[in-house]
């Protein structure tokens, strides 16, 4: 026995010490931030301070060294993060992922994304491309001088870092222009909807912005020429995107600030990733400072600031995406234009999928762009034989140089140069806040949008016939004829996603605005809270009003009294406090959640019916249809339920929702509608902060995902919008990526945040150590003093003798 007892003691001990060795192991994977480390690649010294957040302060006499310096630390903080934005780029995910993302892959590459980034290298101009090489070269000299281990996603996977280059920071930019642009999707959902909806019902189903007249759609057969195309199936992840997104940004001028000055308040809303999309950074190069956040594997300051300007993006949305039918002639190897027969311009892809043999395939394009049909096979499947569709997009265009814009906007001295700056920018187009320490403020919304001919009847809903002539794109927009605001007399400039354009604005720019609920409740903020500072900024960012509650409630409120059935006292109590709320999403309230669980009950209760088998994919919060439906303005009677012979109202609906939304809270929380004063928001709306790859994998994502319940809702200016038809309804993964406001009366006194931290090294103390200020609205200040952040860790990049390496060149 005591032979046993020693033998089971020397097991446990050999454990504990493995276990140890384990976990020294594992954090050896943490960058090493004090000390020399000497480098080929670099034309001077380099410091790189880290402060008390891990925001990197990076000294260095010229850009190339600046950026060198910057890919250093994102290689050392954010490397996984960067293998995996490559990945999605180039279609590559199979190679880690096996068949599961194979479809993605193959779509990935038709789309031809990185195909597109490599043909634009050439137009990039000598700065940005100079930038990217140093770039390049300073992730690569991580990657060649690196002790210790790699994170630990490359150990669960089996794969190892490759070198990056400047094809890979481009290719990131073009995925980022189509996560921020999805019109062809809605073209394709009124093609799906028309074998199901009449043309009354589509107009309804996709209202026009409000106060616009809808846009008239084609006679589908006559446009085809025959064609039958009502049947193609899209799938949910395409159309279900959470409506209600969005960024917002606005800049006040000194009229309206405590200071005099100008401030400038932005939060850009994307998918919620851990670790978080930005990366904030602070470079002096030469004496000259840049701040702000950044995206690793791209070399420059997306959104900040430097010694004498600031700015923000909000996306524009603009149609800049045409899906074109091609005809098929010649059995197939050639289509159809107005000239007469064309060969399809053809390249072929090899996927390599882990544990299966690699997979070619052939990537077709028209003269219109890549033939997407070919990369969807839920798509090809609903096809005509004799027919494929091609996407135009110009994001896909060669001489795309949105890179550059972005290389010279950092070094921007004043508002003329700004505006010659974004000349460069192409996708995807965005509105851009201005203000400077002269006290200027300004907006301009640069990107390349396309000019439809007077004949062309699609107006951009639907797919249009690339065989005839009149569809085709004439030319773009003149830049100059772009929307811009230079110092309005109001002070105020906000966008929000919404219309920004007047009734006299001579272009098309799109029909897809987002509803102006955002917008509206920033502008009313800003004229009843001033003077403002940067706190009051703040906290209009962290306003959760919902103003799309404020809307519909009192609608449903007024058609349960109108509907005589007999309620109980729970029931009753419930519908007494939603008509006493304040339309505050706040996480602790229990009227938020019964609001929401009632706005999703009734979308399905009204077009359930008519859309069948389609629905789900386009279950959503449909706030301006639902307001239509429910006041009785739309063309069609969406309120009677067409599977029973009886005429059913609104009233009926709205009872029967309301019965649905306490059912399925009930169950969801395992309580009785009697216990509805303690429930809580935030409970079922926990904001989720995605790892990829491996919140795909249960064991492992609760070691690599953040969640956190969270306020807001659809459309608050702090918006946290659920998506309806997803497993989880009722919490959200897209919000806020990035909050700043800048103070122009002091740039060292403005305030950022990101959602998870600095590093994406699960047992980093920066990997999640901002979460909880960006939850309540809390930031950290990125100083230029040196004072402020020298007692941080200083790491110096020294240049070795034998000079640059050259390994980066695409």
């Amino acid at each position: 026995m005591r032979l046993i007892g020693k033998i089971a003691a020397a097991i446990g001990i050999l454990a504990i010490l493995c276990a140890i060795f384990g976990w020294v192991y594992l954090r050896s994977a943490l960058p090493q931030i004090s000390g020399t480390v000497t480098l080929e690649g670099l034309k001077a010294e380099v410091s790189i301070t880290r402060d008390r957040h891990g925001v990197p302060h990076i000294v260095a006499q010229t850009p190339e060294d600046a950026f060198f310096a910057l890919g250093y630390a994102h290689a050392q903080d954010r490397l996984w993060q960067m293998s995996m934005h490559r990945r999605i780029a180039a279609g590559r995910l199979s190679e880690i992922a096996g068949e599961a993302t194979l479809s993605t892959d193959v779509f990935l590459r038709t789309l031809s994304l990185y195909d597109r980034a490599r043909k634009a290298w050439a137009h990039q101009t000598p700065q940005a491309r100079a930038g990217m090489v140093s770039y390049s070269n300073g992730v690569n000299a991580f990657l060649n001088s690196r002790k210790g281990a790699l994170p630990p996603e490359f150990l669960l996977t089996g794969t190892e870092p490759e070198p990056w280059t400047p094809i890979d920071s481009l290719s990131w930019l073009k995925v980022m222009a189509l996560d921020l642009g999805g019109n062809y999707w809605s073209e394709l959902a009124r093609l799906d909807l028309a074998s199901r909806l009449d043309t009354d019902q589509l107009m309804d189903f996709f209202p026009p912005y409000p106060g616009e007249e809808a846009l008239p759609l084609p006679d589908l057969d006559t446009l085809y020429d025959g064609l039958d195309l009502a049947h193609i199936k899209t799938a949910q992840t395409d159309i279900g995107k959470p409506r209600g997104l969005g960024s917002n940004n606005w800049v006040i001028s000194g009229d309206h600030s405590k200071t005099g000055m100008p401030l400038l308040a932005n939060d850009p809303h994307l998918g919620l990733t851990t670790p978080s999309l930005w990366y904030l950074a602070h470079m002096n190069i030469g004496g000259e400072n840049v701040i702000g956040a950044t995206m690793p594997g791209i070399p420059f300051v997306i959104l900040g600031r430097n010694d004498r300007i600031a700015w923000g993006f909000t996306n524009v949305n603009p149609d800049v995406q045409d899906l074109y039918v091609e005809k098929l002639v010649d059995d197939g190897t050639a289509y159809l234009t107005p000239d007469g027969p064309a060969p399809f311009i053809t390249r072929e892809e090899t996927i390599h999928i882990k544990d299966a043999e690699p997979k070619a395939i052939l990537v077709r394009e028209t003269r219109h762009g890549p033939v997407i049909s070919d990369g969807r096979a839920d798509l090809a499947e609903k096809m005509p034989k004799n027919a494929v569709l091609a996407l135009r997009w110009t994001a896909l265009d060669e001489e795309d140089t949105s890179g550059s814009a972005a290389a010279t906007l950092s070094s921007v001295k004043n508002y003329e140069q700004f505006k010659t700056a974004l000349r460069l920018y192409t996708a995807p187009a965005q509105n851009i806040v201005y203000a400077d320490i002269d006290g200027n403020i300004g907006y301009y919304a640069p990107g390349r949008v396309p000019i439809r001919g007077a004949k062309n009847d699609t107006h951009g809903l639907v797919p249009a016939p690339g065989w005839k002539a009149d569809y085709d794109w004439e030319s773009t927009i003149p830049y100059e004829d772009m929307p811009e605001r230079e110092n309005p007399a109001n002070g105020v400039i906000v966008t929000a996603n919404e219309k920004i354009v007047g009734p006299d604005y001579p272009h098309f720019l799109t029909s897809g605005w987002a509803l102006p609920y955002r917008g509206d409740r920033i502008r009313e903020l800003i004229a009843d809270t001033g003077p403002h500072d940067k706190a009051s900024m703040a906290r209009i960012q962290m306003d959760v009003k919902s103003t799309v509650a404020a809307d519909l409630l009192p609608l449903m409120l007024g058609l349960m009294d109108q509907e005589q059935k007999a309620l109980d006292e729970t029931q009753k109590d419930i519908l007494d406090a939603l008509g006493a709320w304040d339309f505050e999403m706040a996480a602790d309230r229990p009227e938020p959640m019964i609001f929401t669980a009632w706005h999703r009950a009734l979308a399905k209760r009204l077009y359930a019916d008519e859309l069948g088998d389609k629905f789900d994919r386009y279950w959503g919060a449909k706030v301006d249809f639902l307001k239509m439906a429910l006041l009785g303005t739309t063309k069609a009677n969406w309120c009677d339920d067409i599977g029973t012979s009886d005429d059913e109202s609104c009233a009926d609906r709205v009872h029967l929702a309301f019965n649905d939304a306490l059912e399925d809270l009930s169950s969801r929380l395992d309580r009785t509608p009697r216990s509805w004063r303690d429930w809580q928001w935030g409970s079922l709306h926990r904001g989720v902060q995605e790892h990829r790859p491996f919140s795909q994998v249960p064991v492992l994502a609760r070691f690599f995902e953040t969640s956190t319940p969270a306020p807001g809702g659809t459309y608050t200016v702090n918006v946290a919008g659920p998506s309806f038809s997803a497993p989880d309804p009722y919490g959200f993964t897209h919000g806020p990526s990035y909050r700043v406001v800048y103070d122009l009366a002091d740039l060292d006194r403005s305030s950022y945040i990101i959602p998870t931290g600095q590093s994406g090294i699960p047992f980093s103390k920066h990997y999640s150590d901002m979460m909880d200020k960006w939850l309540h609205g809390d930031f950290v200040e990125i100083s230029t003093n040196p004072e402020t952040y020298q007692s941080g860790d200083k790491l110096v990049l020294k240049r070795q003798s034998s000079g640059e390496t050259g390994g980066a060149l695409p």
